[in-house]
Parts: structure tokens; sequence; C-alpha cells
């Protein structure tokens, strides 16, 4: 367990920085003899230290499953942190792919929360382990950059899993996609159902508009 929280933290340290360095590290894991650790991980095979930085080979990056769920998660509510915890059982590590401004205003609506808050509130939540913003015009290209093993769909998200995996196939990655089916049952489970009630209570002059 100790060993692959590592093996997790220095997945993320390379995501996020490009490389990881042991203060960083150290940073991210409390873990008693951390360096015995990581010298046990290198003698497996599962990380290797090059000048001053630690890496994950294929070995130790086969050791951990990574999940990305994505989402424009705008105005936080129950239903989206059911669909984490459920996205975070299918793996070690839940990575979260946040869509931007111009993507929301694109495919829906202009989002009340702007991308730079909505990705911070994302990563706060506890089944996350990275919350990271989308690309603008080529939503995938941040999933070859996270290169995860499963990717999860909610219940309400319209895209094709077999088209995901196809054209992920195309770039040279075996994605497996799956779909939650279910959601969850409460009155405010959507963005939109609460704008609504915001909406109703106005009109009764509670005034919150």
């Amino acid at each position: 367990m100790v060993e692959k929280e590592i093996l997790k933290a220095v997945w993320r340290l390379q995501f996020l920085k490009g490389s990881t360095r042991l203060e960083n590290l150290r940073k991210e894991v409390a873990v008693p003899g951390l360096d015995e650790v990581l010298a046990a991980l290198i003698a497996k095979g599962s990380l290797e230290w090059v000048g001053d930085v630690y890496r994950l080979t294929e070995k130790g990056r086969g050791a951990i499953k990574v999940v990305v769920c994505t989402g424009v998660f705008d105005l936080l509510h129950p239903g989206h942190v059911f669909i984490l915890r459920r996205a975070r059982e299918y793996g070690d590590l839940l990575a979260v792919v946040v869509a931007r401004d111009a993507t929301v205003r694109r495919r829906k609506r202009v989002p009340i929360v702007p991308e730079e808050q909505r990705v911070e509130m994302v990563g706060h939540l506890k089944p996350v382990d990275l919350a990271v913003l989308g690309k603008e015009w080529d939503y995938l290209s941040v999933i070859e950059e996270l290169r995860p093993d499963v990717i999860v769909l909610g219940p309400d998200q319209s895209h094709d899993p077999d088209a995901i995996k196809r054209d992920l196939r195309e770039r040279g990655l075996e994605v497996e996609v799956v779909r939650i089916g279910e959601a969850k049952g409460c009155s405010l489970c959507s963005t939109r159902s609460i704008i609504r009630r915001v909406r109703e209570m106005d009109k009764e002059g509670i005034g919150y508009l």
C-alpha cells in the first residue's frame, strides 16, 4: 500500500512538474523511511533514479491504474461527488479533466463559475487525485498526456464510448471506456436544477437574484 502511494505521487508529480524531485515527493507523501521504500522500488524495477529525479518505469506505471473522468463541474453538487466516487472505484488514481470556459460556451451555455475556480474546487474533492483543465479544440490531447487505463463517463454524457476508444486507438492508446448507468437521486443534483430553483426563489420574493 505504501509503495503504491509513492508510485501514485511520482505519477502525479511527473505530470504536474515534468519530474519528481525528492523534496517534492516528501511534500506529497508522509511516509516513514521514505528513502528506504524508494530504494526498494528502484531495486524492484518500479522506479528509476536519473540525476536527482525519480521516474516511473514501465513496470511502475503498470502497477497503478489511472482513471480519468471529464465534465464541466459548474455549481458543484452531490451528483458530481457521486459520479467521482464511483469513477474512483475503477482504479487507484482519479484524474479529472475540467472543461474550458470556451468549450462550455460552444457546446452548452455560458458557465457560471470560471474555469480556474471550477478546476480548483474539483481538485479539493476527496475522490480526486488530480484536476486539470481540458484543451479547447482537441479534447483528446489531454487524454494523450494523462495516458489513463480507464475513462469513466457519467450517465448524462453524450460521448460514444466506442468512438472514444477508436479515436484513442488511432493515437496509439488502448483505453477502457465505461459508463456509470445510475445518477444520484436528489432534488438539486444538476446545475440546471439549481439554476431553476434560484429563479423560482427570486420569483417568490426571496431575492437571490
